[in-house]
C-alpha cells in the first residue's frame, strides 16, 4: 500500500513538471500565433528610461495595422514634449506636433533594431535568441531574449514579463551588469481595433495653423514664442578622449538664439542650440538616417549628425570624426549637464 502511495506521488510530480515545462514553452508560442493572427492592436503604457543615473518617463500610445503602419505616441511626463514616430507604410516621420515640424526617413524602422513598445519586434528578437530561456515566479513567464540596438553597444538582453493567462505586461532590456536601461510597462492592449482612414497620415498630425494678423490669444501666445530666447548653454557631460572646448558663440537669427560650440582635438566636433521655432505649417526636413530614441526623445541619426528637439530647444551635432554611438553618449550627457548663463559667456 505504501509503495502504491509513493508510486501516486512520484507520478504527480512528474505530470507538475511536464506541465510546468509545457507551459513555459507555450507562452512564446501563443505570443507567436497572437501577434501573427493580429491585423491590428493598440497599445498603452509607460516607458522609462535610465540615463547617467536619472530616470527618464514617457506615457506610450502605440497603433498599429497590417502589414505597415505604425502610430507611436511618445509623451515627455517631465515636460509635456510630445513626439509622435509615424509609418504610413513607406515613408517613417518623426513628428513634433506643438512646432509642426517633422523628420523624413527613408528607413527599416522598424525593423533594423529592437524597439521594447512593438509587439512585433519583441516576438522578433525572441525568435532571434537560439533556446530562449523562460524562467517562472508565482506571477509570471519570464522570457529572456537577445536585443539589436546598433547604435547603442550598452544594452545586451531583455526580459518579456507575461502573466499566466498569457498577457504581454513588462518589458526590460539590460546591460551587460544586468541593469535595466529601458523599462516599458503595458497598462492595456486591444486587439482587433479599428482605426479611421486618416489615423497613419501625416496630415492629421498637423496642428492648427494662425492666419497672419491673427486676433486669436492662442496664435499671439504662438508667436511670442517663436523668438525666445536661450536663457543658458548647455555643455556635454561626456567627452571623447583629448577631445576640449574650442569656442562657444552666440548668434541671434530670426527665430531667436542660436549657440554654437565648437570642440577641438582627436575628435573634433560642433553642437548647435538653437530655440525652436512652432511653423505655422508642417515643415518636413528629409534625413538620411534612422530615428533614435534617446532618454529626452527620439531624434534623427545621420552618417556623420545627430537632432533633436527638446522642450523649446533644437539640438544638433555633427562631426566626421565620431561614430554613431559617440554622438548618442554626447547627447544623452547633455540631459543631465551642468549650464553656464549666457551673459557671462558674452
Amino acid at each position: 500500500m505504501k509503495k502504491v502511495k509513493i508510486l501516486l506521488i512520484m507520478l504527480t510530480l512528474v505530470i507538475m513538471c511536464g506541465c510546468g515545462k509545457a507551459a513555459k514553452t507555450n507562452i512564446i508560442e501563443k505570443f507567436e500565433q497572437k501577434i501573427n493572427s493580429t491585423k491590428s492592436y493598440q497599445a498603452i503604457g509607460v516607458m522609462e528610461i535610465v540615463s547617467n543615473e536619472e530616470t527618464f518617463s514617457y506615457d506610450v500610445f502605440v497603433d498599429y495595422k497590417y502589414d505597415n503602419y505604425y502610430k507611436v505616441k511618445l509623451l515627455n511626463k517631465t515636460n509635456s514634449h510630445e513626439q509622435i514616430i509615424l509609418k504610413d507604410g513607406n515613408s517613417v516621420y518623426v513628428v513634433t506636433p506643438a512646432l509642426n515640424k517633422s523628420f523624413k526617413f527613408q528607413s527599416e524602422w522598424p525593423d533594423n533594431s529592437s524597439q521594447s513598445y512593438l509587439l512585433k519586434s519583441l516576438l522578433k528578437d525572441i525568435k532571434s535568441t537560439e533556446n530562449p530561456v523562460v524562467d517562472e515566479n508565482d506571477d509570471y513567464y519570464i522570457v529572456n531574449a537577445n536585443v539589436n540596438y546598433p547604435n547603442n553597444g550598452k544594452l545586451k538582453t531583455e526580459k518579456i514579463y507575461f502573466d499566466k493567462d498569457g498577457n504581454l505586461k513588462e518589458v526590460q532590456v539590460l546591460n551587460k551588469d544586468g541593469n535595466a536601461i529601458i523599462r516599458m510597462k503595458f497598462n492595456s492592449i486591444k486587439y482587433s481595433v479599428k482605426f479611421d482612414d486618416d489615423n497613419f497620415s501625416l496630415d492629421s498630425l498637423i496642428t492648427d495653423t494662425c492666419e497672419e494678423n491673427s486676433t486669436d490669444p492662442k496664435c499671439k501666445d504662438k508667436d511670442d514664442k517663436e523668438t525666445s530666447a536661450i536663457k543658458d548653454i548647455i555643455y556635454p557631460l561626456y567627452l571623447p578622449e583629448d577631445t576640449h572646448l574650442s569656442t562657444k558663440d552666440m548668434v541671434e537669427t530670426d527665430n531667436g538664439d542660436r549657440a554654437i560650440i565648437t570642440y577641438a582635438g582627436a575628435k573634433p566636433f560642433m553642437i548647435i542650440e538653437e530655440s525652436a521655432k512652432a511653423n505655422k505649417e508642417m515643415e518636413v526636413t528629409s534625413v538620411y538616417g534612422d530615428p533614435l530614441f534617446l532618454s529626452m526623445g527620439v531624434a534623427a541619426l545621420g552618417s556623420n549628425s545627430l537632432e533633436w528637439q527638446s522642450g523649446d530647444v533644437s539640438y544638433y551635432i555633427t562631426s566626421s570624426y565620431l561614430t554613431q554611438e559617440e554622438m548618442m553618449t554626447i547627447a544623452e550627457s547633455l540631459s543631465t549637464a551642468s549650464v553656464v548663463e549666457i551673459q557671462n559667456d558674452k
